[in-house]
């Protein structure tokens, strides 16, 4: 049997840059979640100022299939929480559960809903139903990727000096 080969870029729009213990912790997260959800082979993370009030976004864009965009300003403690939200997006569209068409209609399990962002309110955006799958399966991840901190933070220590953040990071998930 062939181990399947899998990369991640990550992609910086700004002179700020990670570490590569973020980089790895990032990675292992990946890897865990690779264990539950099918993601694409390549996937691209992309880093930059999204203001302070948005931590991540997952690109409906067919030229960017595989790219996760997250806020630059998150540290290791911050990270892991809307990393699994955008994974589990873009489980979604990787899986074609959801797909964006033509004049900004969105297709969920073949049918089709038509989004304003501009007037959700917060509420109705958590309804919406990629957002409620994301959140039940997320739920459940968190727990598994919780009770795997010790192996994640053992692998990340093999591979690069880790700092306490990296082992925090994942124990201090709710």
């Amino acid at each position: 049997m062939t181990k399947q080969k899998y990369s991640t870029k990550f992609i910086y729009k700004s002179d700020i840059k990670h570490s590569k213990n973020f980089e790895l912790l990032i990675v292992k997260i990946i890897e865990i979640v690779r264990k539950i959800y099918v993601l694409p082979e390549h996937i691209e993370i992309q880093f930059e100022n999204m203001g302070g009030s948005i931590y991540g976004m997952t690109m409906l864009d067919p030229r960017f299939p595989n790219r996760i965009r997250l806020n630059q300003d998150l540290h290791e403690t911050e990270i892991v929480i809307p990393l699994t939200h955008e994974l589990l997006h873009l489980n979604q569209i990787y899986t074609n559960r959801l797909q964006t068409r033509s004049g900004g209609r969105i297709l969920w399990d073949n049918e089709f809903y038509k989004v304003d962002s501009l007037k959700l309110t917060y509420n109705d955006y958590l309804n919406l139903p990629w957002e409620y799958d994301v959140s039940i399966k997320q739920q459940k991840l968190l727990e598994f990727i919780k009770s795997n901190n010790k192996k994640i933070s053992s692998e990340i220590k093999k591979e690069l000096h880790v700092t306490q953040n990296t082992s925090n990071s994942i124990s201090n998930l709710s």
